[in-house]
């Protein structure tokens, strides 16, 4: 079972920014500062948080410098100095929450930051999809230049019982809330009772959500740390750098939105495109659909086993394309996948489509080779039409009890296979990887 723990989180100094006053609470708007992860910052994203504010979070998460990693470790040095980021004065867990955009003014959905031992992926915390070699060279660049973890990754757990949520009533009389870019609230405060809470999650199965990359980069993290011969003998747990910083969420009583990640082809042969739907397969069947109308046809196929996905090609010709199960299946068992995955729409394509017809292959794919990614439909539509891809492939999300069974099996879905909506932010806490 996993192990969690309170921290002194690294922070915007409460008196450095607008202060609302509530019954018994300080709240401190931190919007100005804050930005999402690295993954989901476009470059016009990016400029736009720099001028935002001179001390936005991006210049830290995603610099626009040179070399960003010296630069986001000076910027961070530089902020602590003038008092901008201070660290926090006791160890504390915080009740993170986030609204929905039902209602962005009510951060409804409740999470617990604090940081969770590292353990290779098993049995106390477990992966639910594969990571890629750039991304991860990338943040563990970053991670020791600055020393510091930036942004939380997210874990859920799945508890039906309301056992836990007398635990979070307790807060302290400091507050900090933020909008991120879709207008939903996010809020941050210390939470009472930090031994009962720790000891409750402790007993949960975590899954990682999101933040597989990070996750894998504070292991890394970890180990050289400890190569050090002065450390040979620290106990477990004991140096900062043996934890990651996580947002752990009860995904049975919380409600958790998952969208899909569409696939742009960037690189194939224009034959073997056309095939897909030219060609008779005996793994699926097309059936003509109008681009602009395919997210429609998913939607509607939203709650059926049945797996299908949408292929958006040049000349606004857009086709509807329905598996047959058993003869997915046949082709799945020759994979090595677990059952749990076999079934999944995305392992259907990535072994069925971009592997067997494209030559897409996993090592691609790992590589950043072929293919790119996009939330948005009509986005993924207009890079066909547009030349900047060569195809897009529209997909549906995939779903939360898919991803704990998959990782239960101690299994892994394709990259990108989840979405979880809205992204937590980077800004409202940073744990620092010095020991006191």
């Amino acid at each position: 079972m996993p192990t969690l723990r309170p921290f002194r989180s690294l922070g915007y100094a409460l008196e450095r920014f607008a202060v609302s006053s509530r019954p018994g609470t300080r709240v401190a708007d931190l919007s100005p500062v804050v930005c999402p992860p690295y993954d989901v910052i476009s470059p016009a994203m990016q400029a736009e948080l720099m001028a935002r504010h001179p001390r936005n979070a991006v210049r830290l998460e995603l610099s626009a410098e040179p070399d960003p990693h010296a630069a986001a470790a000076s910027a961070l040095a530089a902020w602590i100095d003038e008092g901008t980021l201070a660290r926090r004065k006791a160890a504390s867990a915080y009740l993170y929450r986030h609204a929905r955009p039902a209602d962005p003014d009510s951060p409804s959905v409740r999470g617990v930051l604090a940081r969770v031992l590292l353990e290779p992926f098993g049995e106390g915390i477990r992966a639910h999809e594969h990571t890629m070699a750039g991304p991860k060279a990338d943040r563990l660049a970053l991670l020791r230049a600055t020393r510091t973890q930036l942004s939380p990754i997210l874990a859920i757990y799945f508890d039906p019982s309301p056992a836990y949520d007398g635990l979070l009533d307790g807060h302290s009389s400091e507050a900090w809330e933020a909008r991120d870019a879709d207008g939903l609230l996010h809020s941050l405060a210390a939470v009472d009772g930090d031994e009962q809470l720790m000891a409750y999650l402790g007993r949960q199965q975590l899954y990682v959500a999101d933040g597989h990359h990070r996750y894998e980069t504070a292991l890394a993290y970890q180990a050289a740390v400890r190569a050090d011969p002065s450390l040979a003998d620290a106990e477990p747990g004991s140096l900062a750098a043996d934890h990651v910083m996580a947002v752990v969420v009860n995904a049975a009583r919380e409600e958790l939105e998952v969208q899909a990640t569409h696939r742009l082809i960037t690189e194939a042969d224009d034959e073997a495109l056309r095939s897909i739907v030219r060609d008779a397969d005996p793994i699926w069947r097309s059936m003509p659909v109008p681009p602009r109308q395919l997210a429609a046809s998913l939607d509607e196929r939203g709650a059926s086993d049945q797996p299908v996905f949408g292929l958006v090609l040049p000349g606004d010709d857009g086709h509807l394309l329905v598996v047959d199960a058993e003869a997915a299946a046949n082709r799945m068992r020759r994979t090595g996948m677990s059952a749990a995955v076999q079934r999944l729409d995305l392992a259907i394509l990535h072994t069925c489509v971009l592997e067997d017809r494209l030559g897409i292959d996993p090592a691609a794919v790992a590589a950043g080779a072929g293919l790119a990614y996009t939330r948005s439909a009509s986005d993924a539509i207009r890079a066909v039409s547009s030349g900047g891809a060569k195809a897009a492939i529209l997909v549906r999300p995939t779903r939360l009890e898919d991803l704990a069974t998959v990782a239960g099996a101690g299994d892994v879905m394709p990259q990108k296979s989840t979405y979880f909506h809205p992204k937590l932010l980077t800004g409202l806490a940073f744990y620092p990887l010095e020991d006191d």
